[in-house]
């Protein structure tokens, strides 16, 4: 059977490089899902979880935006920020949750940056939450 291979990396590290039945991304827009012989693709993902299948397995991580590339069954993950779903801190998404809540915008890039926390911390959030 034709696999996938997945590669993560950060401005730090190669943060995983497997082999996968199935990935699905969480896209800006939506979430993706990719399996062996998926046509070529670049996409801009948001802030969310990302499923590595292999058989009856499933392993969760969080993903902090960035950019998808899918050619030749090689999903290239390009993103800010990746960590296992269960190492998420779900009391310091909810801190960062109402911290950004409470930020003030008074320009459009303020605005841009409070929105992009907040996105930041609902995910997490409902990422903590599925594993409770």
């Amino acid at each position: 059977m034709v696999e996938l291979h997945c590669v993560v990396v950060t401005p730090e590290e190669t943060f995983l490089e497997t082999k996968t039945d199935f990935v699905t991304l969480p896209l800006f827009d939506g979430e993706i899902g990719i399996l062996p012989g998926h046509s070529p693709m670049i996409g801009r993902l948001g802030f969310g979880e990302m499923r590595l299948g292999t058989g009856s397995q499933t392993n969760r991580f969080y993903l902090d935006g960035g950019f998808v590339q899918v050619s030749d069954n090689l999903v290239s993950v390009l993103t800010q920020r990746a960590m296992p779903a269960d190492q998420i801190d779900a009391g310091a998404a909810e801190e960062q949750l109402q911290s950004a809540r409470s930020r003030s915008a008074n320009s459009a890039e303020e605005l841009k940056i409070r929105d992009r926390l907040i996105a930041q911390a609902r995910s997490q959030l409902r990422m903590s939450r599925r594993d409770a």
